[in-house]
């Protein structure tokens, strides 16, 4: 299990973008320990891995879409 700290280390991003993306709905509500701590398994990890990399996919082409456009 992986507290909230590492999750954003592993996917090098910032804990307070996956708040945001749980509050959006983005991400499913992890489960909670029972002080509160959001807490991860392997499989959440690995999906939320996925879900990052398509995102920079989707970031990377549409930048690359707006660098041909003819005012550039």
């Amino acid at each position: 299990m992986f507290k909230m700290g590492k999750v954003s280390r592993i996917l090098g991003i910032n804990s307070q973008t996956l708040y945001f993306y749980e509050r959006i709905g983005l991400i499913p509500p992890p489960q909670r320990t029972e002080a509160g701590y959001r807490i991860f398994n392997q499989l959440d990890v690995d999906r939320l891995l996925k879900k990052a990399t398509r995102l920079s996919l989707i970031c990377v082409l549409r930048l690359k879409e707006i660098s041909l456009m003819p005012q550039w």
